[in-house]
């Protein structure tokens, strides 16, 4: 009778044993699968940040270059400094157009937010990615905006005032016959385009520091990721 209870106690330890050994592996597996799809998440999304790194500094030296323009244009109408004809033209397109950043927030969607589980398992890597797509990108589409809308109402002010703007393909001045540099000297004297000028001027001052700030709170998601994955190894 005792050798039977024995044998019946190891039996039972042996099935437990199997049982938790089953587990144990079920487990395992799982984990396997999450730090592999952490891996994946994670190099993905540093390969993304990376190149929207790289656009936003080269949004800040446009920005840059484009004062430097602006700055040229007010000296020219105070008369600190002399600007011929074309020189004007072309700071006036410059004015025009911007770059701004093309956001893909697909691989972050689809990777890590809308993953249905917890991906990224240490909370301060997940936070720092979450602080660029969810707060940093949809603060600068609010800078886009207001990037628009100064560059559109400059133009407009310019073409207000009787102003006009030469391209490439097509000559106002030279097809219509027009004196482009009575034309710039009238449009200087207009207070309103001077006023828009300058409101311009300084506002591209606040709108870089956004952008330089942004990239500061990339290239530290960047790091955070970066640290993560070789601690990893």
């Amino acid at each position: 009778m005792k050798n039977l209870l024995t044998r019946g106690g190891i039996e039972i330890i042996a099935v437990f044993i199997g049982i938790s050994g089953g587990l144990w592996s079920e487990k395992q597996s799982e984990l396997n699968k999450i730090i592999k799809s952490e891996e994946t998440a994670l190099i993905s999304i540093k390969e993304a940040l990376v190149s929207d790194s790289t656009s936003v500094y080269w949004i800040i030296k446009s920005i840059e270059k484009e004062q430097e323009n602006t700055d040229l244009f007010l000296k020219h109408i105070s008369k600190d400094t002399v600007l011929s004809e074309k020189e004007l033209n072309a700071r006036m397109w410059d004015l025009a157009y911007f770059q701004y950043l093309v956001q893909d927030k697909s691989i972050y969607e689809s990777q890590i937010k809308n993953a249905g589980k917890k991906i990224v398992q240490v909370d301060s890597v997940s936070a720092a990615i979450s602080n660029v797509y969810d707060y940093l990108y949809k603060h600068l589409d609010n800078i886009f905006i207001m990037q628009k809308e100064l560059s559109t109402k400059t133009v407009e002010a310019f073409t207000d005032a009787g102003g006009y703007m030469d391209s490439k393909r097509f000559s106002i001045t030279n097809s219509l016959n027009i004196d482009q540099s009575a034309m710039f000297s009238s449009s200087f004297q207009n207070l309103k385009f001077i006023s828009q000028l300058t409101f311009h001027y300084d506002t591209n001052f606040f709108i870089k520091r956004q952008y330089e700030r942004g990239l500061k709170i990339i290239s530290s998601a960047i790091e955070s990721i970066e640290t993560y994955l070789d601690s990893k190894k």
